[in-house]
């Protein structure tokens, strides 16, 4: 048994690599094809080095790879389907090195080739070589926001070349004048090597991480700078005579062809990496290299002065040189000091509302999380029929009421925060004792009152408040939906404030009864599930129906998501009403619309292999289709991305299509947009709370960005005629929110408009 499983360890192996190479974007002919290459190398190498005595046969198989590696090469940049200027030049410098060396066979077999063709050629390829390197750091300044990365980098690199000269006096004039333009070359060709490989040692250090690509390039630029320096010591007559160090260039070229074609193939220029801390080491480049260029004249000069070199007009240039230094070093803090400035002014805008100029729905976010403050009180401000103040005094007047708000809120006693986050809606912040929470509301109320002054006119401007409190440390997002619950509720009693506290939420239903309501519902076999429709913004018809789950109870009525979900997970009872969900669905499917049904399921079923495999036999159980139904992922901290792949894969192999539910609300939205396979992205309503207080590039971005990866965007939570415009205007595909239905039952379901427009939303 031990021997046969050795044996199926390297297939495995193999089969591995294949696998991983093949997802990274080269097919399998060309990994064969690379193969080919590098066996021909070696059988060439050994062969060359220990039986032939002659380069015939040497450069006739090196004629063939170079060839070879040429097709390779180009088949590589045409398998990619964004074809930019840094790939081509990057392909293009590849090519006229393997030109070059292919010309290098030709001139020994006889051909009519001038024997510095292929140098020419060569250097050629290395500076593209080298451009792209350039460019490359560009785009890393893009995608890590450091702006001069390339100058510093650059700055750096001829400092150390300038202190090189000055303190090796007879070195410039050695290079000039004692050495063959060939060995100029190649010493220029070890320091550019040299150069791009501490660009990648910089590159690491940015992203902190070392991917496929980063690992074959790194290997890549070492093997030139071995190949080069080998070519050094033949050409000075420093290397030994053997035919195994004479054949030595040849290999390394060799290898360097294959591991060329290998990072054309699978190299995307994505670089989606986790930055650590970029700004800062940009700052720590920027100072090390201004400092190095202020000390390189000046210390070289001291240095070549104890050598007993000459000083002619060494003088002027260190002054020069140290002037010049200055200037770059003064620029630098110019530039630094303005990008800071920049990104501070930029995070203000994006975290504040432009007309009022206190915090939106993002800043109110950011805010809090930073604080970590326990004891909060957030208060759900909210003008009573804003829209009626609109249509009677005009914009401009309604406009003056939010910015008088705005104001007499930041002026109340104690308040830590104020933000505008909804078009009649304001989070105020207070940090207070429980016991003193009914106190604060009353002074609050008498405080604000019911009148207004705008325009030299006294206007009313009732107000409503919902109030949400937490003793801990506060949740900020969990808060101020807790607050917009209390606001309706207080709406839906007719009072003028609601209060809702954290800690009393399992004594609103004790657990016991809310565990035997939850247990009859699943041995019933019943709930009374509700859905919200969604209709396509183009055409204006039909899309989808979203299941909302509830439970009923005779003595407590309807009871809502946010009163059972936590238990019913808690309780190991949220897969069996799942469960039962689908089962109403497949009792009243021939009666509902013949549209996709979106199901919510929660990331802890898909984890598991058995709960999926449960949840899908169901559907094979009652006969439902599965596609017509779309299965919304929500977001779970405590379950990485990568354990949710093979569940989407699964799923969509059976047919259903995936929904990413709430984008923009979780910490790895964005990572798992990324690699899961979403065909529908739902926008969560705090996002359009945001784009409907003024700032709408959040939204923009994640609309835009939804059409870019070909995923189909949905707006959550549309409540008005004005967010209807903005999200048309943004160019969403679908939207859902009370503006056309609220959630409904399975009865009121069948009789859903089929298209938006015979809904009237004046």
């Amino acid at each position: 048994m031990l021997s046969h499983n050795k044996k199926n360890v390297r297939p495995m192996i193999f089969s591995k690599i294949t696998k991983q190479l093949e997802t990274k974007g080269m097919p399998v002919f060309w990994q064969y094809y690379i193969a080919l290459i590098a066996i021909l190398s070696a059988i060439a190498f050994i062969l060359g080095t220990y039986f032939i005595r002659e380069n015939t046969f040497l450069n006739l198989t090196n004629l063939t790879i170079q060839t070879l590696t040429i097709v390779g090469c180009i088949a590589g940049y045409n398998s990619y389907g964004h074809r930019n200027y840094p790939r081509l030049i990057l392909v293009t410098g590849a090519v006229f090195i393997t030109v070059s060396q292919a010309m290098l066979s030709l001139l020994y077999l006889g051909f009519p080739i001038y024997h510095m063709s292929s140098f020419i050629v060569e250097e050629q390829g290395i500076v593209l070589i080298t451009i792209f390197a350039f460019m490359h750091m560009l785009m890393l300044e893009e995608k890590f926001h450091i702006k001069g990365l390339t100058i510093d980098y650059s700055l750096l690199m001829v400092s150390f070349v300038f202190f090189f000269l000055l303190i090796s006096p007879d070195t410039l004039n050695k290079l000039i004048y004692e050495t063959s333009i060939h060995q100029q070359l190649l010493i220029l060709n070890i320091f550019i090597g040299s150069t791009l490989l501490s660009m990648s040692i910089l590159h690491y250090f940015l992203s902190r991480m070392i991917g496929l690509t980063d690992s074959i390039r790194i290997i890549l630029t070492a093997i030139v700078i071995i190949h080069f320096g080998i070519e050094i010591m033949l050409t000075f007559g420093r290397a030994p005579d053997l035919s195994i160090i004479n054949s030595l260039p040849f290999s390394t070229y060799s290898v360097a062809a294959v591991l060329t074609i290998l990072f054309i193939f699978i190299e995307k220029f994505s670089l989606d990496f986790s930055p650590v801390a970029p700004s800062r080491i940009g700052n720590q480049l920027m100072w090390v290299a201004s400092i190095i260029a202020i000390v390189t004249i000046p210390l070289g000069l001291i240095i070549r002065s104890l050598l007993n070199a000459p000083s002619i007009n060494l003088l002027i240039i260190g002054v020069a040189g140290s002037l010049l230094s200055t200037i770059v070093i003064w620029r630098f803090i110019i530039l630094i000091s303005n990008a800071n400035e920049q990104r501070k002014l930029l995070k203000t805008l994006i975290q504040t509302n432009a007309l009022t100029g206190v915090p939106n729905y993002q800043g109110y976010l950011e805010h809090l999380t930073l604080s970590r403050l326990s004891n909060l009180l957030v208060i759900n401000v909210n003008i009573d029929d804003f829209k009626s103040i609109n249509d009677l005094y005009g914009r401009d007047a309604a406009d003056e009421i939010l910015k008088s708000l705005a104001t007499r809120l930041k002026q109340l006693p104690d308040a830590i925060l104020v933000a505008h986050t909804h078009s009649d809606m304001f989070l105020v912040v207070f940090q207070t004792k429980e016991s003193n929470i009914n106190v604060l509301l009353k002074k609050i109320q008498d405080s604000l009152g019911v009148w207004d002054t705008v325009q030299g006119k006294q206007l009313t401007v009732p107000l409503s408040y919902g109030a949400s409190y937490c003793k801990e440390v506060a949740n900020p997002e969990k808060l101020a939906k807790q607050a917009e619950q209390a606001l309706k509720e207080a709406r839906n009693q007719h009072t003028t404030y609601s209060l809702y506290i954290d800690e009393k939420d399992d004594n609103k239903l004790p657990r016991h009864e809310l565990r035997d309501i939850l247990q009859q519902s699943v041995d019933q076999n019943y709930l009374p599930v509700h859905f919200q429709p969604i209709y396509n913004l183009e055409d204006g018809s039909l899309k989808a129906l979203e299941l909302l789950i509830r439970v009923e109870s005779e003595e407590h009525g309807l009871l809502l998501p946010g009163q059972f979900l936590e238990q019913a997970k808690s309780y190991g009872l949220l897969t069996s009403l799942t469960q039962v969900c689908v089962r109403m669905i497949a009792k009243h499917y021939a009666t509902l619309p013949d549209v996709v049904i979106n199901i919510n399921l929660p990331p802890y079923m898909l984890k598991s292999q058995k709960l999926l495999n449960n949840f899908i036999h169901l559907f094979e159980e009652e006969d439902l289709p599965p596609n017509k139904f779309c299965i919304e992922i929500t977001e779970d901290e405590d379950i990485p991305t990568n354990a949710l792949i093979p569940a989407v894969n699964k799923l969509k192999e059976y047919g259903f299509s995936i929904a990413m539910d709430d984008f923009g609300t979780g910490y790895s939205s964005l990572d798992r947009l990324s690699v899961l396979a979403v065909d529908t992205v739902k926008i969560d309503r705090s996002i359009l709370l945001t784009a409907s207080s003024g700032n709408t590039a959040i939204l923009e971005w994640s609309i835009s960005l939804a059409k870019r990866l070909g995923i189909s965007a949905v707006v959550e939570g549309v409540e008005t005629v004005e967010q209807l415009s903005l999200i048309k205007s943004l160019g969403a595909d679908s939207v859902q929110g009370f503006l056309y239905s609220k959630p409904v039952s399975v009865l009121q379901a069948i009789d859903l408009p089929l298209n938006s427009n015979d809904i009237s939303i004046a």
